[in-house]
């Protein structure tokens, strides 16, 4: 008996899953269809969307340089903090 509920239970949540997927396919192809033409208003709108976007990426890839040459330098000061100066063994002769 729990197991047919458990069965009803999944199938009716693969309908609920597979059903709004289907409908947004066919929007996406309507969507598609329509910027399939290219108007002089739509084109520069996406050019200027299109350079935001290389110079946000621009700016978020030196920010990220930066920040990893800074954690570089604070794991080698603490690599060097850490593991100090090297001991040097004086043998007796």
């Amino acid at each position: 008996m729990i197991l047919g509920i458990a069965a009803a239970v999944v199938g009716v949540l693969l309908v609920v899953a597979l059903l709004p997927a289907k409908k947004r396919d066919g929007t996406i192809d309507r969507l598609k269809s329509s910027s399939d033409v290219n108007t002089p208003q739509s084109q520069p709108r996406d050019l200027r969307t299109q350079q935001l976007e290389e110079e946000a990426t621009a700016i978020a890839d030196e920010y990220r340089r930066k920040a990893d040459e800074v954690w570089r330098e604070e794991v080698r000061t603490k690599a060097s903090t850490l593991l100090g100066p090297p001991k040097r063994s004086t043998s007796k002769s």
